[in-house]
């Protein structure tokens, strides 16, 4: 392991910075002349230093990925080889580009997507369905081959209904990732959102906790199967859940619900509670940042489960306990069940698949029995 050597560890940010902007440049998210984040930006969305982030910025300026204009900023300005909208492509259709997911997931899909020639046309809705909405049209418009979908606002019902029909009236294959409509039959590829949340609370009861609270998003599918997980194990271990220690949140009010004003009032209203269960490893970073500078110790005064098994930050002393997400693995699935629909002209068939539960195991949780 690099533990005790400094440059060793920016290096590994910088990896990390780089990788993320090649994936949303080459991607198309980032567009030939869009300006890039400032180099203080970047400094602050990833916690790493000046230098750090020059050090990605000279890289990606080597490849071509962006240009400099002093005294005005960074601007994307690569320019894909041969550039034929006519040959045959894929609609990606995600509501996030979560800094820590979407290029290992993208590369899944890319991987198999090469092997065949076929190109991949990237939106990102931000989880609006407006926007969601255009994208449809666009891909509607545009001859796709099919569509992978990251549900907008899945938890409810989706109104593109018209869109999503007239999509499989032209035999075009949707497959879903991450989610599904309940109102829309679909083939999706998931993580098994509710037994990964009942296995991580059964890791904190068989610890000995008994007053378990958490953080859940509830405009998402996800969210909400995390938590059904969660109330399932309690409920089958005879333990009561009380609705003051659960904090609810969407995209929409994430700036508030995670404001130092609302964590503070979460804090005290969970001051009973030993362990917590968290939406997902940025959800819990965050939390933890917050708890720590008020004076609780992880896992000593509270200790903590997640979802995803990504390490967002450099402390080498804390390792969450979290349900692995396949990432890579999750979009090569759905790429490679997509061109079997694609290939034989049966969208209808189903191509659905649920990775199995597995836990990285971390020292994030304190044994109390």
């Amino acid at each position: 392991m690099i533990e005790g050597n400094d440059s060793l560890n920016e290096s590994l940010k910088y990896v990390k910075l780089y990788n993320w902007a090649r994936t949303l440049i080459l991607s198309g998210v980032l567009k030939t002349g869009e300006k890039m984040l400032s180099e203080h930006m970047l400094q602050k969305k990833f916690g790493v230093s000046r230098q750090t982030v020059r050090t990605a910025l000279n890289r990606l300026e080597e490849d071509g990925l962006i240009r400099r204009v002093r005294g005005s900023g960074t601007y994307i300005s690569y320019v894909e080889a041969g550039g034929e909208r006519n040959s045959e492509h894929i609609g990606l259709i995600m509501s996030y580009f979560a800094d820590y997911m979407f290029p290992q997931i993208y590369e899944g899909i890319e991987s198999v997507m090469k092997e065949k020639g076929i190109a991949i046309d990237v939106a990102v809705t931000k989880n609006k369905l407006n926007d969601e909405t255009m994208y449809l049209e666009r891909f509607l418009n545009s001859n796709v081959s099919g569509l992978i979908v990251e549900g907008t606002r899945s938890t409810f019902p989706n109104p593109n209904l018209k869109l999503y029909r007239e999509l499989e009236g032209r035999n075009i294959p949707i497959i879903f990732i991450h989610n599904h409509y309940s109102n829309l039959k679909c083939s999706s590829v998931e993580m098994a959102d509710e037994k990964c949340s009942y296995e991580l609370t059964r890791i904190l009861i068989d610890n000995g906790h008994k007053k378990i609270g958490g953080i859940f998003k509830y405009d998402d599918m996800q969210g909400v199967e995390r938590y059904r997980g969660f109330t399932e194990c309690m409920s089958e271990n005879g333990l009561h859940i009380n609705d003051d220690c659960i904090k609810w949140y969407s995209t929409k009010d994430f700036d508030y619900q995670f404001s130092k004003k609302s964590l503070s009032g979460f804090l005290k209203k969970t001051g009973e509670c030993t362990a917590l269960i968290l939406y997902n490893d940025e959800i819990a970073e965050k939390f933890i940042d917050f708890a720590e500078d008020k004076g609780k110790r992880i896992p000593e005064d509270l200790s903590i489960v997640s979802f995803d098994n990504i390490s967002l930050s450099e402390n080498v002393k804390l390792k969450l306990t979290s349900a692995i997400h396949p990432k890579f693995e999750l979009g090569k699935r759905a790429a490679r069940n997509l061109i079997r629909m694609m290939e034989s002209g049966d969208p209808e068939q189903g191509y659905s698949y649920r990775f199995p539960v597995s836990i990285s195991n971390g020292n994030s949780v304190l044994d109390i029995s």
